[in-house]
């Protein structure tokens, strides 16, 4: 800090016009500089919360919401097919694809730099535990600890906030958001530690308060989140990046509010105020760059090729396995490109870089191939679950049985990390198979692309097939390519 303000200082003496100025001249000019600066911040602060206090006051208007958007339902085959080795080989087939698929936003969303707000120097912080998925956390927590609804009436949040708004609330919102890039924790998962800030403070039994609080502190944090009132209770509505199925929304200034955590069979009228905060201007992005520091909650797994070939000890954190369990139903593709947890990976990559040693690009491939056809059971989503639940990678390794699609984003995730080579999925009418762009001579079944792209088809549900095999009712089907 003495070393900025000998900085500025510095620079002040350049900046300022006029006679030279001594030291204590130019410390003096930079205080009252520090001051103008932090008074502006000041009122500008002020009048953002006292503008969203007015929207708070004010009546919330009646929606009707939207109905919930059904997540995708992929018919899939209810037995995986076994490869025949006594029928005789057809002769490759060259597929078209029926067409293309790019699983991203069309226009890549990039959220405004939030930076979290100055504690102020020399105050002492007392900070209290909280446990998010078995991890214990520490948050400064005094100054919200007192929240406590009046009512759910607009006069009874529009007073909480403008109570809360002028207490010391900044070093509760800079531990959040400091513990948010610490651990990595994605924005949904911060959304999650909010409630369970909340939870841990007031108990299950005040869900308005909860709400509240996960409002505040996710506004302050720079999200568009808001309130409502739903069959007389507060519910907090998030607007993020995507689509969050099964969920009722709303459409306000453009974007769509979900509605968190909805209850069943709940009202679909909904009351809520139409402005956002004035600082609120990030979308709540699903996507997981990272996977959040939990707290190891070991459970071992063991993979077996039915040749012998493989044999693979893992671990998965249980914990990570609970947060993900807790995620919205969301797109495929955010699961498809969330990356596998260190502590499962290196150790899986370890031994699947032994199997895979000193052999062909073919070779590997196949050993890869039939590691993920014969070590894991299969079952579809609607069997184990009731719905249809795209795994993450660690959740792959965890669960008993594994469907179609899991297997598929599995293979193609190897393939790109072990073998260095470009893998798509093949989305059929009702399964999903990968290819593999080999850069040596593999002949086989394939996908070719309108540039003469060749992906060689590698099906990880068609048991016992090598690669260049696809199962009969789909040699001639051209299916949808997704990078």
């Amino acid at each position: 800090m003495n070393k900025m303000r000998s900085v500025l200082t510095a620079c002040l003496a350049l900046l300022l016009p006029g006679a030279p100025l001594c030291a204590q001249d130019m410390e003096k000019e930079f205080e009252d500089f520090a001051k103008q600066q932090q008074q502006a911040y000041g009122d500008f602060k002020s009048k953002a919360d006292a503008e969203y206090e007015s929207f708070l006051r004010a009546a919330w208007e009646a929606y009707d919401a939207f109905a919930p958007e059904p997540a995708p339902v992929r018919p899939e085959p209810p037995k995986p097919v076994e490869f025949d080795k006594t029928k005789p080989e057809m002769p490759p087939m060259d597929i078209k694809p029926g067409g293309l698929k790019t699983p991203q936003e069309p226009a890549p969303y990039k959220p405004v730099l939030v930076v979290p707000p100055t504690v102020k120097p020399g105050r002492s912080v007392y900070r209290t535990t909280v446990t998010f998925y078995g991890t214990d956390f520490e948050v400064a927590t005094d100054a919200v600890e007192d929240i406590s609804l009046a009512g759910i009436q607009e006069a009874n949040v529009a007073d909480a906030w403008k109570e809360l708004c002028a207490k010391d609330y900044e070093p509760f919102i800079h531990d959040c958001m400091t513990l948010k890039k610490e651990k990595c924790l994605s924005d949904w998962a911060y959304v999650s530690l909010s409630k369970q800030i909340g939870e841990q403070l007031f108990g299950t039994n005040r869900p308005d308060d909860v709400a509240f609080l996960q409002m505040f502190l996710l506004n302050k944090s720079g999200y568009k989140v808001r309130l409502a009132k739903i069959d007389d209770r507060l519910k907090l509505m998030v607007a993020p990046v995507g689509t969050i199925y099964d969920t009722p929304y709303l459409r306000i200034n453009g974007d769509k509010y979900y509605v968190f955590e909805p209850v069943p069979d709940a009202s679909m009228r909904i009351y809520t105020y139409k402005q956002d905060f004035a600082d609120a201007k990030n979308l709540v992005n699903l996507n997981i760059e990272g996977i959040p520091s939990l707290t190891m909650a070991e459970e071992a797994r063991t993979f077996t090729s039915a040749d012998g070939k493989v044999s693979v000890q893992t671990v998965v954190n249980k914990n990570l396995i609970d947060f993900y369990r807790d995620y919205p139903q969301c797109d495929v593709v955010i699961h498809y490109k969330a990356p596998m947890s260190e502590g499962l990976r290196e150790p899986l990559y370890a031994q699947l870089r032994k199997a895979i040693a000193g052999k062909s690009q073919e070779e590997a491939a196949n050993i890869l191939l039939a590691f993920v056809q014969t070590s894991f059971q299969y079952m579809t989503d609607g069997e184990q679950f009731g719905y249809e639940k795209p795994f993450f990678p660690d959740e792959t390794f965890y669960y008993p049985y594994c469907d179609c699609e899991d297997r598929a984003m599995l293979y193609s995730t190897l393939v790109k990390d072990l073998l260095g080579l470009d893998a798509i999925l093949l989305d059929y009418p009702d399964h999903i198979a990968s290819a593999v762009r080999f850069t040596e001579e593999v002949s086989g079944d394939a996908v070719v692309l309108s540039d003469g792209t060749r992906y060689v088809i590698c099906d990880p549900t068609y048991i016992g097939a090598p690669v260049g095999s696809s199962m009969e009712q789909y040699k001639t089907v051209g299916p949808q390519v997704i990078f």
